[in-house]
């Protein structure tokens, strides 16, 4: 029986090789927005090993893309660069996550209003843009810049500074 010719791959090396992408693929954690460096450095350490194309490389990556990522990067999903898919999705997709850096610290700073919520739902909502960027010192003074006079009034005699128990206090009074 005749062996094929060492360049042309096998049925068994082909699916070995598909394994093997599965495999990799299912590795590769879905895309962050809030950790992308960190995700790619990850994402590139596992790659590299494998020697992949370029092509691939921006096929697992955009396999990844979150419904927001994906609307971030659409035109380049519909006509890819020639050379360097990867690199220049990698490039757009840290500069959007900045801007949405951005965009949630001026929300945080100038959009937040107190409304029907409670203190403590404000705290909360702010907490979740701050996404621990921001001190709870400079939290605190923020936060409590969007209370009524009256309830900042009582926190300024309060003994404590953890956010948590002045959250309590402000519900308590805020009623």
């Amino acid at each position: 029986m005749a062996t094929p010719p060492a360049h042309v791959p096998t049925a068994a090396s082909v699916a070995s090789m598909e394994l093997a992408a599965i495999t990799l693929t299912s590795k590769i954690l879905d895309f962050w927005t809030d950790q992308p460096r960190i995700l790619f450095i990850r994402t590139e350490a596992m790659l590299a090993p494998q020697k992949l194309s370029d092509d691939a490389r921006y096929d697992i990556v955009v396999s990844k893309l979150s419904k927001d990522a994906i609307q971030q990067v659409t035109d380049l999903l519909i006509e890819p660069p020639a050379v360097k898919k990867f690199e220049t999705l990698k490039a757009r997709l840290l500069l959007f996550t900045r801007s949405l850096k951005t965009k949630q610290l001026q929300k945080l700073i100038s959009e937040m209003e107190l409304g029907d919520q409670k203190p403590s739902q404000l705290l909360r909502r702010m907490r979740e843009l701050a996404k621990d960027k921001i001190p709870n010192d400079t939290l605190r003074i923020l936060w409590q810049g969007h209370l009524p006079s009256a309830v900042r009034a009582v926190l300024a005699v309060s003994e404590t500074k953890e956010l948590e128990h002045l959250s309590t206090i402000a519900d308590n009074v805020f009623m």
